[in-house]
C-alpha cells in the first residue's frame, strides 16, 4: 500500500484534518482511508467488482472525527454520507 494523498475537506467545514486524513492505494486500484493511525475505510475499484460498480467497506465507528473523515472521503468518491448507525455495520455502496 503505497501513500497517495492527504485528505483535504471540501464538503466539510473545516479547514483541514491537519494530517489526521489520509488516502492510501493499493495495486488493485483500491482506495483506503486512514485516520489517525487506522485503516477505517476502503473503496473497492470499479473494475473488480461484477457490477461494475465501487463498493465501499466502513470498518466501524470509532469517533465523531473519524466519522467527519470517512463522510469527506465517501462524498469526494460520490457516495453518500453514512449515519453512526450505518458505519456500525459496515457501510454498503
Amino acid at each position: 500500500m503505497k501513500f497517495l494523498y492527504e485528505l483535504q475537506p471540501q464538503f466539510d467545514g473545516r479547514k483541514s484534518f491537519y494530517r489526521k486524513a489520509n488516502v492510501y492505494g493499493d495495486d488493485n486500484g483500491n482506495l483506503f482511508l486512514m485516520s489517525y493511525t487506522t485503516i477505517v475505510a476502503k473503496i473497492t475499484d470499479k473494475l473488480v467488482m461484477e457490477d461494475n460498480e465501487p463498493n465501499v467497506e466502513v470498518y466501524g465507528y470509532y469517533s465523531a472525527t473519524t466519522a467527519r473523515h470517512i463522510n469527506e472521503f465517501l462524498r469526494q468518491h460520490n457516495f453518500k454520507a453514512m449515519s453512526k448507525k450505518e458505519m456500525e455495520k459496515g457501510g454498503a455502496n
